[in-house]
């Protein structure tokens, strides 16, 4: 595939995850309106958003493989395998962990039902969310360090400065993300907030987050195709010299022939 097939498969799935910023937004009304509206939060609109950003994230990487065939360095796409897996990895075991202190505390969720839940009943459920959303934002953040690492390289073998701008970026909005989601955690653990205002904090940062990707999507489409370099052409060789005395062909500045050994 060429620079320019590669550049474009690489901007094109930047600029999917910068859409994928919308999912978060559209989830603020569900968690302030707590009970009703809480099923509606998978609307066809999230989830065609929430589908754009996984398909930006298979293009963004299929991309980093081949710049890093092209370029010969395996640290573009193994950073940024790094970073995906590292983060899907820690959110799955923090997803596990709350859901298992979610089911510890069944019997007593369900007794608060009363038959039908509330608002305030939900409230008591996204209280065990809190506590993992700094551990989501520290995933978060080690992704970011890894795709900064991969970044990097693709920066120095591009020549495009731009990508080292989207790594410091990711890096800065995923510090944001973990230290709001701290300050909602504590915050809602000294009582002063909702589990839902708690749990609201982070999206900002989140937001942020996936906004940065826009220095990405830039960076793809600022790579530069190489110049073809003109083929050597090899050097006008003067016409050769013929022997007088038997015919065969000599260097022009020859004073014997090769052949019969004779005065040219």
């Amino acid at each position: 595939m060429t620079v320019e097939s590669n550049r474009m498969m690489g901007g094109i799935g930047a600029a999917l995850i910068v859409v994928s910023a919308i999912s978060p937004i559209l989830m603020l009304p569900a968690l302030f309106n707590a009970y009703p509206t809480v099923a509606s939060t998978a609307s066809p609109f999230s989830s065609t958003v929430s589908l754009a950003g996984f398909s930006g994230i298979i293009l963004f990487m299929v991309a980093m493989r081949r710049f890093a065939g092209g370029y010969k360095t395996s640290g573009i796409f193994d950073n940024a395998l790094y970073g995906i897996l590292s983060n899907i990895i820690v959110n799955v075991v923090a997803g596990v962990v709350m859901v298992a202190f979610i089911f510890m505390n069944f019997s007593n969720i369900m007794a608060s039902f009363n038959p039908v839940p509330t608002p305030i009943n939900i409230q008591g459920i996204l209280g065990y969310v809190v506590p993992a959303m700094p551990v989501f934002s520290l995933a978060g953040l080690v992704q970011a360090l890894f795709l900064t690492r991969a970044f990097n390289l693709l920066a120095a073998k591009s020549e495009t400065r731009l990508f080292r701008t989207a790594g410091l970026a990711l890096v800065a909005s995923s510090v944001l993300m973990l230290i709001l989601a701290c300050i909602g955690a504590l915050l809602f653990f000294a009582a002063a907030i909702s589990a839902t205002v708690a749990l609201a904090i982070p999206f900002a940062g989140t937001t942020i987050n996936y906004l940065m990707w826009i220095f990405a999507a830039k960076a793809f489409f600022s790579i530069k195709a190489p110049t073809s370099q003109p083929l050597p052409t090899s050097p006008a060789t003067e016409k050769a010299r013929y022997c007088p005395h038997c015919g065969a062909e000599n260097l022009t500045d020859a004073v014997f022939c090769t052949h019969c050994g004779k005065s040219m």
